[in-house]
């Protein structure tokens, strides 16, 4: 989180490439109806002269508390600014039901003859249970459970760099979830959670070294 995993390297440029692909990128899933206008809201967090961190909002510079500092050469954001929720396409035929007790590979799975559709390789994360903020990789087409959200993450970032970064914090968020009968993922904390974003480059070293330092527990 604060670079300190791999070095950075100046050929890498910085990130501010990469935030521009996200902003047009969502302008693009916005026009396709996939996300929603509230998705499109633009905030800038920048570093002080007195090295706190401060997010621009509609012209103020509002003060932020962060635990961690980044390096000079990536952007912070919150993490809605590069993925989201999706609902998923509403399609009709006979697939499989992808519950967490299906993917979890404690259940056979229903099939069902309409739903909505994630295909293999997609991401899907629960939004409702005890185990809120789990994300699971689809590994056939199939209709989404119904705790379940399409997990939508800019093609701009390294995909498994924005998983390990929402696999650090799933702790804090199983336990800080809303609702007494049935639990929900709390969307404010998991959108408002700050996001180091390094180079593409440096995201692939340090997605791989967090894979070989997993492999060894």
């Amino acid at each position: 989180i604060e670079g300190k995993l791999v070095p950075q390297c100046e050929e890498d440029g910085t990130a501010e490439d990469l935030l521009r692909e996200i902003q047009a990128e969502k302008q693009r899933l916005y026009a396709e109806g996939k996300l929603k206008k509230k998705d499109l809201a633009h905030s800038t967090i920048f570093r002080g002269e007195d090295n706190k961190y401060y997010e621009q909002i509609d012209g103020a510079a509002v003060p932020i508390e962060s635990d961690y500092d980044f390096p000079n050469s990536w952007d912070v954001v919150r993490l809605s600014k590069i993925c989201g929720f999706i609902d998923g396409e509403k399609n009709e035929g006979r697939f499989v039901c992808l519950d967490a007790k299906y993917l979890r590979g404690k259940s056979s799975g229903d099939y069902l003859n309409k739903g909505k559709f994630v295909t293999k390789g997609d991401n899907i994360i629960l939004v409702d249970g005890e185990n809120s903020g789990e994300v699971f990789a689809v590994p056939h087409d199939g209709y989404m459970g119904s705790t379940f959200k399409q997990l939508w993450v800019s093609e701009a970032m390294h995909l498994p760099y924005v998983l390990y970064f929402i696999q650090f914090y799933k702790d804090l968020l199983r336990n800080s979830k809303k609702g007494a009968a049935i639990p929900h993922l709390n969307k404010e904390i998991f959108y408002s959670l700050l996001i180091g974003i390094p180079p593409y480059q440096e995201q692939i070293r340090i997605a791989n070294t967090t894979r070989e330092l997993y492999a060894r527990l």
